[in-house]
């Protein structure tokens, strides 16, 4: 007899569907250039929340490229940073 092997079930709030795709927590949040701006720590409604600054700094989901195993792909609109903190 063969069984069909299940896939792992994430623990619940580990994950978010959205129409982009699934994002997962600790995904990397990437810029049109390649770079990693940060991780995923939750997706509260449009807006996908940095780990590690207490929830203030966000990405848009309309900012968004799309999601994949890299994890998740901004465009190259010139607005990624839209949500982030100031640098000054």
């Amino acid at each position: 007899m063969t069984t069909t092997a299940s896939r792992p079930r994430a623990a619940e709030g580990s994950f978010w569907t959205t129409s982009l795709g699934t994002i997962h927590k600790d995904m990397k949040i990437i810029d049109a250039e390649g770079t990693c701006l940060g991780r995923v720590s939750e997706v509260k409604g449009d807006e996908v929340m940095l780990a590690g600054d207490g929830g203030h700094s966000f990405i848009a989901l309309s900012q968004i490229d799309g999601v994949g195993e890299e994890g998740v792909l901004l465009s190259d609109r010139g607005d990624i940073t839209f949500g982030m903190p100031s640098s000054t």
